[in-house]
């Protein structure tokens, strides 16, 4: 290789690492593990996973590129579903809202929105009468 070629390719490194980095999802984003294997509760658990379970892979997030699992409206609607989610399970989503990943406890947040919906301002998606309400399609 000569050195011309040598030269190119070290500017082009020194140019694209920066934007690979800038990039890169963070550790936690890279992986759908919520940390469901240290919730002691079979029930906690079992939501967890199916939060973990109905993750997406996205490259944005708030106002940025930054690739990573996340939890999506249609996703929250999934695990809601998919684990029947009931007023009996509030305490249990309070468990996992003091979990380590903030995917974890905002999902939970949001699982609890949706049980109270009277506390919900109209205009919020978790509230019935909004057009956009998550749960407006039933579960199947």
């Amino acid at each position: 290789m000569n050195r011309y070629a040598i030269l190119s390719v070290a500017i082009a490194g020194l140019f694209f690492a920066p934007l690979i980095v800038a990039v890169w999802p963070s550790e936690g984003m890279r992986t759908r593990d919520l940390g469901c294997s240290k919730v002691t509760s079979p029930r906690a658990a079992a939501i967890c996973q199916s939060v973990s379970a109905s993750m997406k892979w996205t490259w944005l997030g708030h106002a940025i590129i930054a690739p990573g699992w996340r939890v999506e409206w249609s996703s929250l609607r999934r695990a809601y579903c998919e684990s029947n989610i009931a007023s009996a399970d509030i305490p249990e989503l309070e468990k996992l809202e003091s979990t380590r990943d903030p995917r974890l406890q905002n999902a939970a947040e949001n699982l609890i929105q949706l049980l109270r919906p009277e506390k919900e301002d109209p205009s919020s998606i978790f509230h019935p009468g909004n057009p956009e309400y998550l749960l407006k399609q039933k579960c199947p």
